[in-house]
C-alpha cells in the first residue's frame, strides 16, 4: 500500500478554469500549464480534468511530456515551452500538427520547418527574463531573416520575470512594451496573423492587455496563488478577481503509536526533548516523499480536526507527530498533511511560510509515483 494518497477536486479546477474563463473573454483561450507533472498534481490525471473543465490547450515544458499526454490525448493543442536538448535527433518526434514548439534560435524553426507534417512554431522573445528567447533588440534582423527564408511562424511569446513579486509592476510594463514593439515588427515583414501570448496566472489576472490571444495560467489553476504581492496588486488596483480553489489534498495515515516519558529524546540528532509523558504518532512520510526537512520541529499535520506537531527532524521516509491533545487517534488514521480536517487547514502556503519557500516548490515537490485520485 503506498504510504500517500493524492487527491484531486475536479469541481475545484473547474471553479478556478471558470474564474479565468469569466475574466479573459470569449476571445482569449485558455492554456493549461501542467508541465512537471502538473505542478506534482499528476500529469494525466490533470490533463483528463482540464480537458474536461473546457482547457483549449495544454502547456508542457518538454517534449516527454508531451509525447506522454499525446498517447492517451489524441487530439489535444499541446504548447512545449522548455528547450528541445538535441533537437535534430528527435524532430522525428514533433512531426505532429497540433504540438506548438517554442524555439528560441532560427536554427530551431529551420529543423522543425521540414517536418511533415510540421508543428506549429512559435518564437520566444526574450524581453527581460534574460532565459530563452530571441534578444528583444534583434528582432528587425531576425523578422526579416525569417520572412526571407520563407520559416513558417504561427505565434510569438514572452515571459514576464517579476509580476509576481512585486505590487509595482514598472518593470512588467516596460516588458509587455517591448513585446508589443516585437509583435509590431514582425508584423511589418508580413507576420500578421501570429498567435501572441504572454501573461501567466499573476499578469492574466492583473493586466488586462496582457491576455492577447491567449493565457497561459500554471499555479492558479491548481488554485494557488501566484504571490501575496498578486493579492495585494489586485486590491491596490481595486480588482476582484474572485477566490480560487485548492485542488490537491495530500493524505497519509498513523502507522505506530508510542508512549513517551518526559526527558526522551525524538529523532536523528535528539533535537527534540520531551518535558512531559508525551503520546508520539509515526506517519510514513519523509523527504524521499516531498515533505520538506524544514517543516522539522516546526510544521503540523492534521489528525481529527486538529494540528499535530511535527517531532524532531524529518526522516527519509518517516515523521513523528505530537498526538497527546487527540486520545481518539489510533493507528490507521487519516492524517492530511496537506488539505482540510474538520474546521482546520494546512495549506501549500503554510508550508511555504514555514519553510521559507514558494507554494509552487511545495505542491511540486511532492513524489510523483503516488496515486493522484480523482473527486468531484
Amino acid at each position: 500500500m503506498q504510504s500517500s494518497r493524492i487527491y484531486l477536486s475536479r469541481s475545484a479546477f473547474s471553479h478556478n478554469i471558470a474564474l479565468f474563463r469569466k475574466l479573459i473573454g470569449s476571445k482569449t483561450k485558455f492554456t493549461a500549464i501542467i508541465k512537471s507533472n502538473a505542478y506534482g498534481h499528476g500529469l494525466l490525471a490533470t490533463a483528463s480534468i482540464a480537458l474536461d473543465a473546457g482547457a483549449d490547450y495544454l502547456g508542457v515544458n518538454s517534449l516527454e511530456e508531451a509525447i506522454s499526454i499525446r498517447r492517451v490525448f489524441a487530439k489535444a493543442t499541446i504548447l512545449i515551452m522548455g528547450s528541445i536538448p538535441n533537437l535534430q535527433e528527435r524532430k522525428a518526434e514533433l512531426a505532429d500538427e497540433n504540438f506548438w514548439v517554442m524555439v528560441s534560435r532560427v536554427e530551431e524553426m529551420e529543423i522543425l520547418a521540414k517536418l511533415s507534417p510540421t508543428p506549429k512554431i512559435h518564437l520566444k522573445v526574450d524581453t527581460g527574463m534574460s532565459r530563452l528567447g530571441i534578444p528583444f533588440q534583434n528582432a528587425e534582423v531576425l523578422a526579416k531573416e525569417i520572412s526571407e527564408k520563407k520559416l513558417p511562424l504561427s505565434g510569438i511569446a514572452t515571459h514576464f520575470a517579476s509580476t509576481e513579486d512585486f505590487t509595482e509592476h514598472s518593470y512588467s510594463m516596460l516588458q509587455l512594451g517591448r513585446f508589443q514593439d516585437t509583435i509590431d515588427t514582425f508584423a511589418k515583414h508580413g507576420f500578421i496573423d501570429l498567435i501572441c501570448h504572454c501573461a501567466s496566472s499573476a499578469s492574466a489576472m492583473l493586466f488586462s492587455e496582457a491576455r492577447m490571444d491567449l493565457v497561459r495560467v500554471g499555479i492558479s489553476l491548481y488554485g494557488l496563488w501566484p504571490s501575496l504581492e498578486t493579492k495585494l496588486s489586485l486590491s491596490l488596483m481595486k480588482k476582484d478577481v474572485g477566490m480560487l480553489k485548492p485542488a490537491l489534498s495530500w493524505k497519509t495515515q498513523i502507522q505506530h503509536i508510542q508512549n513517551l516519558n518526559p526527558g526522551t529524546f525524538v529523532g536523528y540528532g535528539s533535537t527534540f526533548k520531551t518535558t512531559h509523558e508525551t503520546r508520539l504518532a509515526v506517519v510514513p512520510v519523509g523527504y524521499y516523499e516531498g515533505l520538506d526537512r524544514k517543516l522539522s520541529n516546526h510544521g503540523y499535520m492534521l489528525i481529527h480536526g486538529e494540528r499535530a506537531k511535527i517531532l524532531g527532524r524529518i526522516c527519509m521516509n518517516m515523521s513523528m507527530l505530537d498526538i497527546t491533545h487527540i486520545p481518539e487517534a489510533k493507528i490507521g488514521d487519516d492524517v492530511v498533511i496537506l488539505g482540510k480536517s474538520g474546521n482546520e487547514v494546512i495549506s501549500a502556503d503554510d508550508h511555504a511560510t514555514w519553510t521559507g519557500t514558494i507554494n509552487y516548490e511545495v505542491v511540486t515537490k511532492i513524489l510523483g509515483s503516488f496515486p493522484r485520485i480523482i473527486e468531484d
